[in-house]
This record gives C-alpha cells, sequence and structure tokens, in this order.
C-alpha cells in the first residue's frame, strides 16, 4: 500500500502521517542484558539510499498492520521494526492527546530526535547583527525621509520665486480681460494683515477725562467683610481666614486715608501705611516737607491720625 500524498494527517478517522525533519528512531530491546530491560534506539534508513532524515511515515489504524516510509527521494518501504502500537501511541503525544502510560517511550528514545542545543555563542552575535542591521536601515529611511522633505520645500519655493512674474502676468491679464481695476498694493502692507488704525485710549483714560470716580472695590476677605470677625445669631468668632481685628483696622484706616485724600483739594492721595514722619523718602525719593507737602503738592492736616478714622 503506498502513501496517499493527498491525504492529511487525522487522528481521529485513525490515519497517522508525520514528516520528520531530523532522524527517526525506533527501540528494540537489548539481549545483552537479561535481569533488566533495557531498550535500545536505532534510527530508521532508507534501504536505498541510506537516507535518516526528511522521512514521512504513515500508518491507517485498522487497515495497516506495517509503518509506511517514505524517503526524500520517492523511495518507500514496510518498516517492520517500528512497532505500530509505539507509532500511535508517540503520535497522539506529539499531538497534545498524551498517554500517560506510555511516557516511557520518549524514555527509550523512540520518535524522532530533539532538537539540538542552542549554541549562544554564535546565535547570540548573529542576532546581533540582525538586529543593527535593521535598526541602521530605519536610521537611513528615517534621514533620507527628512532630507527629501527638506529638499521638497526647497523645490517648492524655488518654483514659487521663479513662476512668481509668470503668475503676476497671468492675473493681470486675467483682470484685464475681466475689467477688474488693478490696485497696487502699498509696500507696508503684507498679506493677511491690516494696516495699523488709531490707538484707543483704556477705560482708565475716559474715566479721568471724564471725572468718573473709580468703582469701589469689595472686601480683601469674603468670609467676615474685612470686620475680622464672623458674627452671627448665636456665634461670635474670630476669622481665621485674614488677620482678624487687625485686618480690619487696617482696612478701615486705608478708607479713611483715601476717604481724607478725596476730600482735599485737587484730588491728591497720601500715602497710607505709616505715619508721615516716617515716611522719608518712600514717596519718589523726596523728603516729606514740615509744611505737610509730597513730591510738590500739599498734604492733608498732619494733625488728623489714623486713630482718628
Amino acid at each position: 500500500m503506498s502513501i496517499d500524498p493527498l491525504r492529511a494527517h487525522d487522528p481521529d478517522a485513525g490515519y497517522y502521517r508525520i514528516t520528520t525533519e531530523r532522524r527517526f528512531n525506533y527501540i528494540q530491546r537489548d539481549l545483552d542484558h537479561t535481569i533488566r530491560v533495557v531498550w535500545q534506539a536505532l534510527p530508521v534508513t532508507c534501504p536505498m539510499c541510506a537516507a535518516d532524515t526528511g522521512l514521512t511515515l504513515a500508518l491507517e489504524r485498522g487497515a495497516q498492520l506495517v509503518v509506511e516510509v517514505l524517503c526524500p527521494a520517492g523511495h518507500e518501504w514496510p518498516e517492520h521494526l517500528i512497532d505500530p502500537h509505539h507509532f500511535t501511541a508517540w503520535a497522539d503525544m506529539r499531538w497534545g492527546r498524551p498517554d500517560f502510560e506510555m511516557f516511557w517511550l520518549l524514555e527509550a528514545g523512540f520518535g524522532e530526535e530533539p532538537p539540538p542545543p542552542i549554541d549562544y555563542t554564535e546565535e547570540i552575535p548573529k542576532a546581533v547583527r540582525i538586529i543593527t542591521k535593521v535598526y541602521v536601515r530605519e536610521a537611513k529611511k528615517r534621514v533620507r525621509r527628512q532630507v527629501r522633505r527638506r529638499v521638497r520645500k526647497v523645490k517648492k519655493k524655488a518654483l514659487n520665486v521663479a513662476y512668481a512674474p509668470v503668475a503676476a502676468l497671468i492675473r493681470t491679464a486675467w483682470a484685464m480681460q475681466a475689467g477688474i481695476p488693478q490696485t497696487a498694493p502699498t509696500p507696508t502692507e503684507k498679506k493677511g494683515r491690516q494696516a495699523p488704525g488709531p490707538k484707543i485710549p483704556s477705560y482708565a483714560k475716559y474715566r479721568a477725562a471724564y471725572g468718573i470716580p473709580a468703582p469701589a472695590k469689595g472686601p480683601a476677605c469674603l468670609v467676615c467683610e474685612d470686620k475680622g470677625r464672623i458674627i452671627a445669631p448665636g456665634l461670635d468668632i474670630t476669622c481665621t481666614e485674614c488677620d482678624g481685628p487687625a485686618a480690619a483696622l487696617a482696612a478701615a484706616e486705608r478708607r479713611a486715608a483715601r476717604a481724607r485724600a478725596g476730600g482735599a483739594p485737587g484730588g491728591e492721595k497720601v500715602q497710607v501705611g505709616r505715619p508721615l514722619a516716617d515716611r522719608g523718602t518712600g514717596l519718589g525719593g523726596k523728603e516729606a516737607a514740615p509744611g505737610g507737602t509730597v513730591i510738590g503738592k500739599p498734604l492733608p492736616d498732619a494733625a488728623a491720625s489714623s486713630g482718628e478714622a
């Protein structure tokens, strides 16, 4: 019975067909050992060309009693040295249906030889060379891509500059044909930018010109409204969000000073925060004169202190 080249491996249907890459070993009992059983693993070779790799083994359970072997050269023969039960058990273990009672076959050496161990001294440098070539190739691609992008930009700019007179001539011809008047732009104007217009004064300038008072500022502390204490029905505690009574007193002094300065002739302002005697050169580096003038303007009555606020 010859091996059907179109029939695939199908263990569920009872057909086993396996093609090996390495040598396939069968086992036989060593007759030199009589006390204990010792198995010998021997390779299957082609009787015509002595090929022992790339063999195809096939067995149909229930229809064949001997395993058929086909070598790469096309020689086919029945191999009586391979036990069919061993072959089917090994094939089932190889394809994910292991029989734990038949693991001794693997220990005895039945089946395809395992792959040789990895030679790291040879494989690692080879892998490094391959990876290095890949990274170098990608880096060269990236550099070429950037160079081509810049070259395209330069070429496009050069073409725009070279064809600018032609484009202007074509636009002029189309405009003359359509009857559109030509307006030459001024040298200072640029495309997409409006001509500079008059500068609009700020709202503070208008307010100062019309004598509109400045809007009143709200309290600095929104919890106690600059009172220093939080007072409510059944509650009277010191505010922890600001400096408390000291901050409230300082705010009251500042408001009183601003009120006095606003009521003075000419609407001059006075620096608040320390007595006049300590201001020295605090306002523009000029001394406060004994007569009560700061920066050439008369000060309010010096007798009014912050306590009167």
